[in-house]
């Protein structure tokens, strides 16, 4: 009988799998520099046609895309193929006698220094930089653009990592991933788990897994078992459990675009709604006129009843041309969130204002729904005094903040009488508490949100939100784990929000436990050393209840 090993990682999904491992093929190193033996015409003209087939090929990705999440990271992707500024500086070096791939490279370089420079979720930009400049260098060659996968069987990938441009080329065949970099929050766990695909992240000894081998993906406990066996996983060990007849805490959606809305229809309101993801393409702001609309289209089309918008989260982290930021060594640490208020002013006013009056169009057809607004990273009880003005001069009743930055959970006292609601951003909250970047897969496991610090926080957040009288969800990535959602309601946190594909596994859950269950399952994790050991003891405590 083949020995069992058991690889360590970061799961996302709940569904445990059992598939034979598909090595995805590995890229192959980019030529080496070369000038060029055609002239500058001829490799501006190479560079111009590879440009354009890159942009049909992302328009019709985007067209294909089913999955919300993939689309917005394939959009992103699109504007970096579409650059003017980057085919400019790649065709100048052609001038200066490279050929197409080495000016191109030439080019990618130079934004990149400036992107890794820069930290935070630069990092994933700088991904999306080595995904165009891969792509481009491919069609250049004349290679083939991606793997082809098995029409038949059911296979587990397994890779040093992946793009969004390999995972949508997987088909009914792919059943789970296996990575060896990552992280909960990278492009690959965002993407499988909005489609449903079990994954192990950031996995430790991935790279023992060969073509042909047996291995089951077990998000639930965060490990890829080589030749382990699908009936020594109690994959449906929460079924016995009865159903309570409801959610113990509300559980809302996360939208970012219409299509978003239109597939969390059926949900119990929208936890956080995101508004840069409409102006990431931008280059000149949006009138006031123009931004109603959009928020408008967006209301009409999701859930009734309470909807959060969330306002401008953009800075030098988060590029958006139009407010004129300029390079930040340390943006995570910069102007971003609430603080663009203060260089970018009208924008502000006019996205208050404009919200409020999508809010008012679409109460008038007759829609149900109570919008009230937050506002991203805010630091100190003066930021948040400064916002819940301004938002009810605004002819908003219900205010609330994001709590991301650890400095804020200190003085929530203080808060009571100033906002309405608080909502916990797990992903931010997690990267400033650990010291530990979101896109650095060396330190993803500093970021697994079942670290018990993380636990000790929310748990402090919650009991001084209620001494304070006010209400705290979360809205996080983790929020979209249903046995981390059961913690949290264990912990005193009134409500979470999950992504749409995440919605009915929490609430499902959710159902299944009482007070008394949620609190056992949170004590259990509370008192544990390590990520691992936490959700293990929650888990059980719920199989003991």
């Amino acid at each position: 009988m083949a020995s069992v090993r058991i690889l360590e990682g970061i799961g996302v999904g709940t569904r445990a799998v059992r598939a034979e491992v598909l090595r995805w093929s590995a890229r192959k190193p980019l030529p080496a520099m070369a000038k060029s033996s055609l002239g500058p015409e001829v490799e501006v003209n190479t560079l111009s046609k590879a440009i354009a087939n890159l942009e049909n090929q992302y328009a019709a990705k985007i067209k294909a895309a089913t999955d919300k999440d993939l689309r917005e990271i394939l959009e992103a992707q699109s504007a970096f193929a579409s650059d003017p500024e980057l085919a400019d500086m790649a065709k100048d070096f052609c001038v200066q006698g490279w050929d197409a791939p080495s000016g191109l490279q030439l080019a990618m370089g130079e934004f990149k220094s400036l992107l890794e420079g820069a930290g935070g979720e630069f990092g994933e930009r700088v991904a999306d930089l080595d995904e165009i400049v891969y792509r481009l260098i491919q069609w250049m060659s004349g290679e083939s653009e991606e793997t082809i996968l098995p029409t038949t069987g059911s296979f587990i990938i397994v890779a040093d990592d992946l793009t969004p441009m390999d995972t949508i080329a997987f088909t009914d065949v792919v059943v789970g991933v296996v990575t060896k970099g990552g992280g909960p929050t990278s492009h690959t766990a965002i993407v499988c788990r909005s489609r449903g695909i079990p994954a192990i992240v950031a996995c430790t000894g991935a790279d023992e897994l060969v073509n042909g081998q047996m291995v089951v993906v077990d998000p639930d406990a965060s490990q890829a078992i080589i030749n382990g066996e699908l009936a020594d996983i109690d994959v449906d060990w929460w079924a016995a459990r009865t159903n309570q007849g409801g959610p113990l805490i509300q559980v809302m959606a996360n939208v970012g675009s219409v299509a978003d809305a239109a597939q969390v229809k059926s949900a119990n309101g929208v936890g956080l709604l995101r508004t840069e993801l409409f102006f990431l393409n931008n280059k000149v702001a949006p009138t006031r006129a123009e931004q109603q609309a959009l928020y408008a289209d967006v209301l009409a089309a999701g859930p009734d009843g309470e909807i959060i918008v969330r306002t401008l989260d953009a800075g030098s982290d988060k590029p958006i041309a139009f407010l004129g930021i300029g390079h930040e060594e340390n943006p995570a640490l910069g102007v971003r969130g609430q603080r663009v208020a203060a260089i970018a002013p009208k924008f502000y006013e006019d996205q208050l204002h404009a919200i409020k009056a999508a809010a008012d169009s679409v109460k008038a057809t007759g829609k149900k729904i109570e919008v009230s607004v937050m506002a991203p990273m805010i630091a100190t009880v003066e930021e948040a005094q400064v916002f819940a003005r301004d938002a009810r001069a605004a002819g908003f009743t219900h205010v609330g903040i994001m709590i991301e930055i650890p400095a804020i959970t200190r003085v929530i006292g203080q808060l009571k009488g100033v906002v309405d609601f608080m909502s916990i951003g797990t992903n931010d909250l997690s990267q400033y508490l650990f010291a530990a970047d979101r896109v650095n897969s060396g330190v993803a496991a500093l970021l697994n949100p079942w670290q018990p610090a993380l636990l000790s926080i929310l748990e402090s957040i919650a009991t001084d939100s209620a001494a304070a009288g006010i209400k705290v969800g979360v809205c996080g990535e983790a929020a979209s784990d249903p046995l981390l959602a059961v913690v949290m309601a264990g912990l005193g946190i009134n409500s979470v929000s999950a992504s749409a594909s995440s919605v009915a596994a929490v609430s499902e859950l959710l159902s299944r436990v009482d007070n008394k269950a949620a609190k056992s399952a949170a004590k259990a994790a509370r008192g544990a050393t390590s990520a691992r050991d936490a959700k293990s003891a929650a888990k059980q405590a719920l199989l003991d209840g």
